[in-house]
């Protein structure tokens, strides 16, 4: 009996891995680990990435000003650089989620 539920549990771990293996499958692509899901989905995802990288880079030029005292020179400076950065990841996301649509 002990050897039937061995193999039981065996069976069950190689249809329990092979199922994540599928499912991993067909809903990531490409190497960024865009799922591949709707609409609202990915402009949620779009909105993520251009705010994300707006706030870092914000955050960061305010932490040097309060660091250095020159109040608004470097929260300015990265928050310029938090739009271009967050730009370029909402494009190189959506670029991973059409390619197609990217083809030269």
């Amino acid at each position: 009996m002990a050897k039937t539920d061995l193999r039981n549990k065996e069976e069950f771990k190689a249809r329990l891995e092979s199922a994540r293996q599928k499912h991993d499958n067909s809903t990531w692509d490409g190497r960024l680990k865009v799922e591949r899901s709707g609409a609202l989905g990915r402009a949620w995802r779009l909105s993520v990435e251009i705010i994300a990288a707006f706030l870092v880079c914000g955050g960061f030029g305010w932490m040097l000003d309060k660091w250095f005292d020159t109040k608004p020179v470097f929260l300015l400076v990265f928050v310029v650089i938090g739009m271009f950065v967050g730009i370029y990841n909402v494009f190189k996301v959506a670029k991973a989620m059409n390619p197609e649509d990217f083809e030269d």
